[in-house]
C-alpha cells in the first residue's frame, strides 16, 4: 500500500518557482495556508527580501505522476550564517507564520505512508542546520511529517482577537470598562483638539507614502527594526500596492491636525486581519494613545465588514492583552545535518530554554 501511494507523486528540489502562476493560486486556494504563504507575499518575498539577504530559494515541490498537477510546494531558503549552512523556511523576519502548502490528499498520503515521508524529508537540500519557524501550534504536525522532527517552543505565542458583531457589543465583553472609557475619552479629546479622521488607503502613491512615513516615525524606537532597511520598506510597499487591488494588504492612516498621527499595515486572509506594523507620532500625539485608538477603530470597521478575527500576530506585548486576545504558542523545528549543525543546535535549544526572542512592538 504504502509503495503505491509514494509511486503516485514526482518529488522535485528546484531553484525557482513562479508564485503568481495560475497551478499555484489553485493550490493555495485549496490548502490550508496562511497570508505569508499567498501568491503576492511570496513573490515579492523572493524577488526582494531574499536576495538582499544572501539567501538562495529553493522550493520543495510535489506534482502528482502522469497529469503533472501541483500537488505540494515547500518554500525554503538556504544562506550562510556563522558559517553554518543554514536551511530555513520563508522567514526572514517578515512572515509571522510558515506552513507547506499541500493539498489535503496529499497530506492524508503523506501520513499514511512512510516511505513517501522518507522521500520528501530526503529531497531536502544539504544544510548544516535546519530551522524551520515561526510555526503555529496548529501547523506542528504537518512540519512533523516533512522533517521528521519534533517542535521546540520558541518561547512566545501569537494573539489574536475573535470578533463578532455588532462591535460595541463585543467590546463591552471583550475590553474592561476603564479600557473602553480611555479610548473613547481620548478619541473625543482628539476631535475637539483637531480635526480628525481614520482612513484606509488605496491609492499606491499614498500607499507608498504613508508607509515611508511610517518607517520614519519606528525610527530609534525599535532595536533591528526590519524596516529601517530600504529593501524591507520596498517589500512592505510592494505588498501593500498590489495587496490593495486584490484585498491581501491594508494601509491605514489616522489624521490629525493636517498631520499624519498614526499609520498601520496589516494583510487579510479569509475573515482574518494581521496585524505587522505601526507607526505613530508620539512627540506630537502620544497623550491621545494613537496606537490603542487605530487598532479599536480598524478592529471596528473589520468587524462590521464581516471579519472575524483581529490577528495581532506575534510577540506578547501587553498591550494586546486588553483586547481580549487568545494566545497561541508560536514552535521551531531544528534539525541537524553535520557535526559543526550539531553544535549550532544545541546551543539553540540552550538559548531557547533561557530566553525568548520576542518581536518588540509598540502602542
Amino acid at each position: 500500500m504504502a509503495s503505491t501511494i509514494s509511486a503516485k507523486y514526482s518529488i522535485e528540489l528546484a531553484p525557482d518557482f513562479a508564485f503568481l502562476s495560475d497551478e499555484y493560486s489553485a493550490l493555495v486556494d485549496a490548502a490550508d495556508a496562511h497570508v505569508y504563504q499567498q501568491p503576492i507575499w511570496l513573490d515579492a518575498f523572493y524577488r526582494i527580501i531574499a536576495p538582499n539577504r544572501g539567501a538562495r530559494p529553493h522550493f520543495l515541490v510535489v506534482r502528482s505522476r502522469g497529469d503533472g498537477v501541483l500537488q505540494f510546494v515547500l518554500p525554503l531558503i538556504v544562506r550562510r550564517k556563522f558559517g553554518l549552512r543554514l536551511l530555513e523556511t520563508a522567514d526572514l523576519g517578515v512572515s509571522d507564520y510558515v506552513v507547506p502548502v499541500g493539498l489535503p490528499a496529499f497530506w492524508q498520503d503523506l501520513e499514511n505512508d512512510p516511505l513517501l515521508r522518507r522521500k520528501l524529508t530526503t529531497a531536502l537540500p544539504r544544510f548544516d542546520l535546519l530551522r524551520m519557524r515561526p510555526v503555529r501550534e496548529e501547523d506542528c504536525r504537518k512540519f512533523k511529517l516533512v522533517t521528521g522532527t519534533d517542535p521546540i517552543s520558541l518561547g512566545f505565542s501569537a494573539h489574536a482577537s475573535v470578533l463578532r458583531k455588532p462591535y460595541e457589543d463585543w467590546r463591552k465583553s471583550a475590553l474592561n470598562g476603564s479600557m473602553r472609557k480611555m479610548i473613547d475619552r481620548k478619541r473625543r479629546k482628539l476631535h475637539r483638539d483637531h480635526s480628525a479622521s481614520l482612513e484606509e488607503l488605496h491609492d499606491p502613491a499614498e500607499i507608498q507614502r504613508a508607509l515611508t512615513r511610517l518607517a520614519s516615525l519606528r525610527a530609534g524606537r525599535f532595536e533591528k527594526d526590519p524596516i529601517q532597511q530600504e529593501f524591507v520598506l520596498r517589500f512592505y510597499i510592494d505588498v501593500a500596492q498590489k495587496g490593495a487591488t486584490t484585498g491581501l494588504a491594508s494601509t491605514w492612516l489616522l489624521k490629525a491636525g493636517g498631520k499624519d498621527a498614526g499609520i498601520l499595515f496589516g494583510v487579510i486572509l479569509e475573515g482574518r486581519f494581521h496585524y505587522l506594523l505601526i507607526g505613530c507620532d508620539y512627540d506630537n500625539f502620544s497623550h491621545y494613545s494613537p496606537g490603542l485608538m487605530m487598532y479599536d477603530g480598524i478592529m471596528s470597521d473589520w468587524t462590521e465588514r464581516g471579519g472575524v478575527c483581529f490577528d495581532f500576530t506575534i510577540g506578547d506585548e501587553p498591550f494586546k492583552r486588553k483586547f481580549g486576545t487568545a494566545a497561541t504558542t508560536i514552535y521551531t523545528y531544528l534539525s541537524a545535518g553535520s557535526l559543526i549543525g550539531r553544535m549550532a543546535k544545541r546551543v539553540m535549544v540552550w538559548r531557547l530554554n533561557k530566553r525568548s526572542d520576542i518581536r518588540v512592538e509598540g502602542q
